[in-house]
């Protein structure tokens, strides 16, 4: 039980992006911290299925520190896709390991390093879009140990001076460049993360650069190797920019401090890089030692073999006094002699066998009293040999067949592999551009994919709800700020303000009459879009007409339209989205009808207790929406009647946006969009009615 409570209380973090060699140090120390640590792969739905399985609240992403363009446009493009899930997967926050070159410097002699500076910006964009803060961890060039000969300027110059290859060196000799221990940058990452800092931007590094001289110093103190940038040594230049920042603001915000110096840093990587190299020395050595062990091994053994064979038929030869035909069996054992080394090891080691087994049978000849003239005049001994001579050529010629065989289909695996590979990068690239081009078509505005994600919103059988979502998705849709929808009366001479949502829309009426609107007149005859062409004050740039049965039921009005949004393809968008809501609506109105009995006291319109909640809830999210929404709450004293009474009562007091419904403790009237003055208007009203009410909550 308590090992169950620890893990829920565990917190846990992905690492994306590039795979920097201190990758694993910063997995240990998140570890040991009791966190639970993930690492994304370059498969992008892989990555997807553990953000949406495991739910990461926090994401690192790992700048490529490498200045090669090839890495730098994909570390973009990794970038947008890790940006994206973030926000689809609703992360807490994200913080984006960037390089120190990102920072532009006047005194510097070479520009920055403008592919990170372009990456700073996006991330900082998509934070103010998406709302999930980003903390921006700036760090110089990183050494430590796990490094690679080609993770910096520090490993590079001591794996070459190892190797006795070329030496690096800055291509700018007076700038200061700044070094940072890999134990120092990972805990300060950590120091970030697990305090939660969000929405900074955090330098870390010693704060003291060196420039070319003062670097080959200090490689010479630690690594007591000659010196580096002597005349006479071969150097190749290393494009090297980082200016050396401060680290008040992270010393401030995390208590990050420098554990270790550059000379004590410097001696544990040289330590580690000796090892390594050495390691990988050894390594080398004995691999070659193996493959010329195995290279010596299938040489020498057939012989070897072959030799065994041979003094075992010699001594069986002796052991029949002389004979190579066992009497008992009445067979010559050299037969099995040379078939075994034809099958096992094909013609060549047959013939060998064959012709030891000729010697050994004229020995035997010559030891029986024999002579070797007359050898050859007994057809029997011919015979004899010659057959020799067949088995070893049979069965050498079937080993070698299938050896034949097996090296031909061994090249046409490796073909078939080939192929297979080679096909395999083509569909690799062919399915990254398919899956470029796919996110191209779903995030633009005006895709298929992006209008059903915004269109199902109004899958919903609550009108109420219904109005709430309309508004949001004709909104998002048509990138408008400020929209309302109007409900028409039920004697069609009066539309009253039903969802309203931007600064505009607060300043319009909540009611209209339809005769003093031209634009209304001929929205609900003729069910057509209204565009304001002549520019009429106090009237919308666009308004469109909500249908139910062949009859008006609201209307869409938009203000505030900028220049560009003037054009037909915005009208279709519009005609669009209000046939959409249509539909959504007749269903909503449909399963109405169908429930009647469920949602309202039988014979009323008041609303069950489960149905009056509903009407709540969806209040709240619409004042959510549009950012201010009064409702009044009346209690209905109940005393004098029941429910019959009170709704035939009601039937013309109330507006028909209001909701009569049975509540905790009794029966409520919520008026929406209501102010004191209205609240106080229809509480009079109610009042005459004879429907003693009072104010038991308002929601302002």
């Amino acid at each position: 039980m308590a090992e169950k409570q620890e893990n829920q209380l565990k917190h846990k973090v992905m690492l994306t992006g590039a795979r920097p060699f201190w990758d694993n140090q910063l997995k240990r120390l998140f570890i040991k911290e009791n966190w639970d640590f993930f690492q994304a792969t370059d498969n992008l739905e892989q990555t997807r299925e553990t953000l949406r399985i495991y739910n990461i609240p926090v994401i690192i992403y790992v700048w490529p520190a490498e200045r090669i363009a090839k890495e730098r446009i994909d570390g973009l493009q990794q970038l947008a896709d890790i940006l994206a899930l973030a926000y689809e997967y609703e992360a807490e926050s994200v913080y984006f390991i960037s390089t120190a070159a990102a920072v532009k410097q006047d005194t510097a002699e070479r520009a920055a390093d403008g592919m990170a500076m372009v990456a700073e910006t996006a991330v900082r964009a998509w934070s103010e879009w998406a709302v999930i803060p980003v903390t921006i961890i700036r760090l110089p060039e990183v050494f430590g140990p796990d490094s690679g000969p080609e993770d910096g300027l520090v490993a590079r110059t001591l794996y070459a001076s190892l190797k006795k290859e070329i030496l690096p060196r800055m291509d700018d000799e007076t700038t200061p460049r700044d070094f940072l221990y890999s134990a120092d940058a990972v805990y300060g990452i950590y120091r970030a993360v697990a305090r939660g800092c969000q929405g900074r931007v955090l330098n870390l590094g010693t704060g003291k650069g060196l420039n070319a001289g003062d670097f080959a110093d200090w490689i010479k103190a630690v690594t007591e190797l000659p010196g580096i940038y002597d005349e006479g040594n071969d150097f190749k230049e290393f494009p090297y920019v980082q200016p050396v920042l401060e680290s008040k603001t992270a010393q401030k915000e995390l208590g990050w401090q420098l554990k270790y110096d550059r000379k004590e840093a410097l001696a544990q990587t040289w330590d580690y890089i000796q090892a390594k190299v050495e390691a990988n020395r050894l390594e080398a050595q004995k691999r070659v030692r193996n493959i010329r062990w195995q290279k010596w091994y299938k040489a020498v053994i057939p012989y070897g073999e072959n030799v065994i064979g041979a003094i075992l038929m010699a001594a069986i030869v002796y052991w029949q006094n002389g004979k190579t035909i066992n009497p008992q069996t009445q067979l010559d054992v050299n037969f099995i002699y040379i078939g075994t080394m034809g099958i096992l090891y094909g013609k060549r080691q047959a013939f060998i066998a064959m012709t030891i087994s000729v010697v050994i049978f004229i020995v035997a000849y010559l030891a029986r009293g024999g002579e070797l003239i007359s050898f050859t005049y007994v057809p029997e001994n011919i015979l004899h040999v010659t057959a020799y001579l067949f088995t070893a050529a049979l069965t050498g010629y079937f080993a070698d067949a299938r050896r034949f065989e097996r090296e031909s289909m061994a090249w046409q695996r490796e073909q078939a592999r080939e192929r297979q590979f080679f096909l395999r990068g083509l569909y690799e690239e062919n399915l990254a551009v398919k899956d470029k081009l796919y996110r191209q078509i779903v995030n633009s505005d005006d895709s298929i994919g992006r209008l059903y994600r915004i269109i199902t919103r109004l899958d919903s059988v609550e009108p109420e709800n219904i109005f709430t979502q309309a508004a949001a998705v004709t909104a998002q849709i048509l990138a408008v700020d400020n929209i309302a929808i109007y409900v028409v009366g039920p004697d069609g001479y009066y539309l009253r303000q039903k969802v309203r949502m931007g600064l505009l829309m607060r300043k319009q009426p909540r009611s209209l009459r339809v005769a003093d609107h031209t634009y209304l007149q001929d929205i609900l005859q003729k069910h057509t879009i209204f565009v304001n062409r002549e520019l009429v004050k106090d009237t919308p740039d666009l308004a469109a007409p909500i249908v139910y049965q062949d009859k008006v039921i609201a209307v869409i009005t938009i203000f505030g339209l900028h220049f560009e949004q003037w054009s037909l393809y915005q009208q279709n968008l519009l005609s669009i989205t209000t046939r959409l809501i249509s539909a959504s609506m007749g269903r909503a109105y449909r399963y109405e009808q169908e429930v009647q009995e469920k949602r309202f006291i039988a014979g009323t319109r008041i609303l069950q207790a489960e149905e009056f909640q509903k009407i709540i809830m969806e209040l709240e999210n619409r004042r959510q929406l549009q950012g201010e929404l009064p409702v009044a709450v009346l209690k209905v004293d109940m005393s004098e009647f029941d429910y019959a009474g009170l709704d035939s009562r009601l039937s013309h007091v109330i507006r028909n946006e209001d909701f009569v419904g049975v509540g905790n403790s009794g029966v409520y009237i919520l008026l929406p969009d209501a102010s004191q003055e209205v609240t106080a208007m229809v509480q009079q009203r109610l009042l005459h009615a004879g429907v003693k009410t009072a104010v038991c909550e308002a929601v302002v």
